[in-house]
């Protein structure tokens, strides 16, 4: 039971970020911290050794230091270079590879959408809850990206497969 409210939490401020940056441009910080702190509790409860705790927050510190540097050369934006890390807390570094690439591909086309809606769809056809993002700025809402390739490297995440295994969600990995 626990496990299916884990799984769902987590899912859901995925969701919550994605549509939250695309409304607004932003992902809030308590977010990102939810993520955080919520982590070693669940572990816990969820019997995770200290060891395993540990690496996923080496995983953690070592993504929050690479997205700082993307951020301080304007790569990303606060909130997307919090939220990588806060995710990879949870998934880990056996499913790190697995998360870029989704990530990566995702915010690939999400840039290639964004840039073609910019240039050929004129701002006074783009509905209101999108002027924020596809018509006054020149980034594009990462949380969707970020969010894609979180839900794409659960499987390739022990911690998770743990939690499924657990939970009523164990049908949605059987073939």
């Amino acid at each position: 039971m626990l496990s299916n409210i884990v799984i769902t939490l987590f899912l859901a401020g995925l969701i919550f970020a994605a549509v939250n940056d695309v409304r607004t441009m932003t992902i809030p910080n308590w977010l990102s911290a939810a993520y955080v702190v919520s982590f070693p509790v669940i572990a816990l409860i969820n019997g995770a050794s200290l060891e395993l705790i540990g690496w996923h927050f080496v995983c953690g510190l070592i993504a929050l230091v690479v997205c700082f540097g993307l951020f301080t050369v304007n790569v990303f934006g606060g909130g997307d270079a919090k939220l990588i890390p806060a995710v990879l807390l949870w998934l880990g570094p056996q499913a790190v590879m697995s998360f870029t690439m989704g990530m990566a591909i995702a915010g690939g086309l999400l840039a290639g959408s964004y840039l073609a809606s910019r240039r050929f769809i004129p701002a006074e056809n783009v509905p209101g809850f999108l002027q924020r993002s596809v018509v006054e700025g020149p980034g594009v809402p990462y949380a969707v990206a970020i969010a894609v390739g979180g839900v794409m490297a659960i499987k390739a995440s022990p911690f998770f497969l743990s939690l499924i295994s657990s939970s009523n969600f164990s049908a949605l990995t059987m073939p």
